[in-house]
C-alpha cells in the first residue's frame, strides 16, 4: 500500500521479555545510533555528491539502473538534446532519487521519464517524482515510461503517473489487448509550429482529404481548435501509436488523436507543471520519424522549464538550404531558364549532378555526360563561379541506380558512386564533393559507408520529414557522422515534379511555399527545401515568390540562404560548444566557450524566467523578441551572461 504502515502490539510475555533486555538494549541502542549517524553522514555525502554531478539548469533524462549513457536509446536522446541546443544530462533512476531525498532542491528539478526503454519503474521512484513536482519541479512523462512496475508487470488501474499528468491512461486490466491503438493526430497550426512541424507536415482538413486519401466521413467537419492533422510522406495520412485515454476537457490538451484520446498535455500538478506525450518518442527516432521528439524535447525546455537554449542556425537566423537535383541532360536547358529568371542569383545553393551518359539502361544516351558535355560543364563552371556549393547526385545512372540500388547488392552498384563522384570532381576542378542526394530518395545502408570513406558531411534525405539537419538513428545504429538534411513536403509533394503529378494548381503550390517561408524567419530555424530544374521551371512563378520571400527576409537581416557544406562545416563547430548555467543570489550566469571562436553562435532565453541579460565578458549583440532574448556571440573564444531572473 502507497504511503502505508503497519504496527503490531506485543503481548504480556514478550512485554515482560522486552523489559528484562531493556539495559543491554539501551547499550546496543547506542551503539546502533553512533552507527546510522556515520552511515547516514556517508549516505549525505553520497547523495550530495550524486546532485552536484547533476550542474544546475540541466533536464534530467531518467533512465533505468542497468543503462548508462552509452545505450543507443539514450544516445538518440542526448544526440536530440545537442542539435536542440539543451542542456540534458542522463542519470540513473536511484541516483537521481538519492540526490533528490538527502540533498536537492526538488522545486528546481525538471526530469524526463522516457519511452520504450524505461518502462519498468518502482513505486518509490514514481512516488519521488510526483513530490518533485508537487513541490515545484517539472516532469514529462513519455507514453510508456514507467508504466510497468519494477517486475515488469503492469499496475494495477490506470498508470501510476495518470493523476500527476492529468490523464487517465495505461488501464491494463480494463482495456488489455486493446489498451493502444493506430491513428491519426490533430491539433491547431500554433501548436504544430511550437513544436517544430512545419507547414505542409501539418495539413488542414481539407488539404488532407485531397493529399492523403484519407477516407474519414468526419475529415472535413473538424472544429477550431483541432483544424490540423500531422502528414506523411505517403499516400496515406500518417498514424501513430496511441494509448487509450479518458476524454477529460480540451483545457491544456495541446494535440489528440482524431478518435479523441489526448496525444499531449499539460497540466498543474502541485507547484509544478507535467508534460504528457502519448507518443513512442524514441521508437519514432529509430524509425527515421525524429521530429516528434525533437519538437516535444525543444517545447518542454524552452515552455515549460524555461532553460536557455543554444540556436542550430548561424546568428541564429532562419536559413533555407536550397538543392537542386540534375538528373540528365534536359537539365541543362532548364537551368539556364533559371538563371535568366535569376533564381541563382540568391546566396548560396546546392547544386547536386548525376554525371553518366544514360539515365534508364547503359547506352540509353540520355545522361548528363559529364566528361564530354561542355553545356553542362559551362553551367557547373557558372554555378561555382556564383558561389554555389557542387555535390553529387547518387550513381552514374540515375534512374538505373534509384530504381534498383538496394541493400543486398552494393558490391554491384558501388562503382556507379565512384565514377559519378570521379566525373564531378574533374568538373569541379579537382575538388571533391562533400554533399551528396540520393537518387528518387533511394540509399541503401551501404551508401552511408561510402559517404564516410568519400568524406561527404552533408546529404539531402527523405526520412525524418520536416526535421532540421540532424544524425540519422535507424534501429540502434547511428547512420555516421554526416549530417542529414530531411526534406520538407506538402503531404506526399516534395518536389514541383511531384506537385504536377497531383495536378496542384499553382496558387496552391505557391501558397505552400509562402508558408514555408514564414516558418522558416518566424521560427530562425533551418530547413531544406529540394527541386529539380524542369519541375521548378514549371512552377517557377511559386518558385520565384519563395525565393524572393527568403531574400525579402534576407535583407531585414532575418534569413540566409546557405549550403549543405556551409550548414554542416557550422553545425559541426556548434558540437565544440561548451556551455553552462550557474546559480547566484538574484541571477544566473550563462559562460560558454569555443576553442576557436564563438562568432555566430546565438543563445535563445526566455522572457518568462529572466528580465535582463548583460554580457559581463566577451562580444556579444543582445535582442529582445516577444519571448525571448536572442544573444548573437561575436568574435572570441569565450562569453559570460548575467541572467536576471524573473522575482
Amino acid at each position: 500500500m502507497r504511503n502505508g504502515t503497519s504496527q503490531r502490539a506485543c503481548g504480556p510475555a514478550a512485554c515482560r521479555q522486552t523489559m528484562k533486555l531493556a539495559p543491554a538494549f539501551r547499550t546496543w541502542a547506542g551503539v546502533l545510533v553512533i552507527a546510522l549517524l556515520v552511515v547516514g553522514a556517508t549516505i549525505w555525502r553520497q547523495a550530495k555528491s550524486v546532485n552536484n554531478s547533476q550542474p544546475y539548469g540541466v533536464i534530467t533524462l531518467l533512465i533505468p539502473d542497468s543503462a548508462d549513457s552509452n545505450t543507443p536509446e539514450v544516445q538518440i536522446w542526448t544526440d536530440a538534446a545537442s542539435e536542440r541546443g539543451i542542456l540534458l544530462q542522463p542519470q540513473r533512476v536511484s541516483d537521481w532519487m538519492r540526490g533528490v531525498n538527502y540533498a536537492g532542491a526538488a522545486a528546481g528539478s525538471s526530469i524526463i521519464v522516457p519511452d520504450t526503454f524505461h518502462r519498468q519503474m518502482s513505486d518509490a521512484a514514481v512516488q519521488t517524482i510526483y513530490r518533485v513536482v508537487e513541490a515545484g519541479g517539472n516532469a514529462m512523462v513519455v507514453q510508456d515510461g514507467g508504466i510497468l512496475d519494477e517486475r515488469g508487470s503492469y499496475t494495477h488501474g490506470a498508470s501510476r503517473f495518470s493523476d500527476l499528468v492529468g490523464v487517465q491512461y495505461g488501464n491494463y486490466d480494463l482495456l488489455k489487448e486493446h489498451l493502444s491503438y493506430y491513428d491519426e493526430i490533430r491539433g491547431a497550426p500554433t501548436v504544430m509550429e511550437r513544436l517544430g512541424i512545419p507547414p505542409g507536415r501539418y495539413l488542414d482538413a481539407q488539404a488532407a482529404a485531397k493529399l492523403l486519401s484519407a477516407d474519414h466521413p468526419d475529415l472535413g467537419a473538424l472544429t477550431d481548435p483541432f483544424t490540423t492533422l500531422v502528414a506523411g510522406y505517403s499516400r496515406d495520412s500518417q498514424r501513430f501509436a496511441i494509448l487509450k485515454t479518458n476524454r477529460a476537457v480540451r483545457d491544456g490538451i495541446l494535440l489528440e488523436s482524431t478518435n479523441g484520446d489526448i496525444v499531449a498535455s499539460v497540466h498543474r500538478h502541485g507547484k509544478g507543471t507535467s508534460v504528457f506525450v502519448n507518443l513512442p518518442l524514441t521508437y519514432l527516432v529509430q524509425r527515421t520519424d525524429g521530429i516528434f521528439l525533437h519538437g516535444f524535447l525543444r517545447f518542454y525546455a524552452q515552455e515549460i522549464v524555461a532553460q536557455p537554449t543554444l540556436m542550430a542556425s548561424p546568428n541564429g537566423r532562419g536559413s533555407l538550404v536550397l538543392n537542386w537535383h540534375n538528373d540528365d541532360r534536359y537539365a541543362i536547358s532548364y537551368l539556364q531558364t533559371l538563371q535568366d529568371a535569376g533564381i541563382f542569383a540568391h546566396g548560396h545553393q546546392s547544386m547536386h549532378f548525376t554525371a553518366g551518359p544514360d539515365v534508364n539502361t547503359p547506352g540509353d544516351g540520355r545522361g548528363m555526360d559529364l566528361d564530354n558535355n561542355p553545356d553542362a560543364q559551362a553551367m557547373l563552371s557558372l554555378l561555382r563561379e556564383q558561389g554555389h556549393t557542387i555535390g553529387n547526385h547518387g550513381g552514374w545512372i540515375h534512374n538505373l541506380f534509384g530504381n534498383q540500388a538496394s541493400d543486398q547488392n552494393g558490391d554491384e552498384f558501388v562503382q556507379y558512386l565512384d565514377d559519378n563522384n570521379d566525373a564531378v570532381t574533374r568538373a569541379n576542378k579537382g575538388e571533391q564533393p562533400r554533399e551528396y542526394s540520393a537518387p528518387m530518395g533511394n540509399q541503401p545502408l551501404w551508401v552511408f559507408d561510402w559517404m564516410a570513406q568519400h568524406g561527404v558531411e552533408a546529404y539531402y534525405y527523405s526520412g525524418n520529414v520536416g526535421m532540421p539537419p540532424t544524425r540519422v538513428w535507424m534501429g540502434t545504429r547511428r547512420m555516421g557522422k554526416a549530417w542529414a538534411f530531411p526534406v520538407l513536403t506538402y503531404g506526399q509533394v516534395a518536389s514541383a515534379e511531384e506537385a504536377s503529378f497531383q495536378k496542384m494548381p499553382l496558387p496552391e503550390f505557391d501558397a505552400w511555399l509562402q508558408e514555408v517561408a514564414r516558418f522558416i524567419e518566424q521560427q530562425g530555424v533551418m530547413r531544406l527545401s529540394y527541386f529539380h530544374p524542369i519541375g521548378a521551371v514549371t512552377y517557377l512563378p511559386a518558385v520565384k515568390n519563395y525565393i524572393d520571400a527568403v531574400q525579402a527576409c534576407t535583407d531585414r537581416g532575418r534569413c540566409q540562404f546557405i549550403s549543405m557544406t556551409e550548414a554542416a562545416e557550422f553545425l559541426n563547430r556548434r558540437e565544440n560548444v561548451q556551455w553552462a548555467l550557474r546559480h547566484d543570489a538574484d541571477h544566473d550566469t550563462l559562460v560558454a566557450s569555443h576553442p576557436e571562436s564563438l562568432n555566430t553562435m546565438t543563445w535563445k532565453i526566455p522572457l518568462a524566467r529572466y528580465t535582463e541579460v548583460t554580457v559581463t565578458s566577451g562580444k556579444a549583440h543582445i535582442e529582445r523578441t516577444e519571448t525571448a532574448w536572442r544573444v548573437q556571440a561575436e568574435e572570441g573564444k569565450e562569453l559570460t551572461l548575467q541572467l536576471r531572473r524573473q522575482p
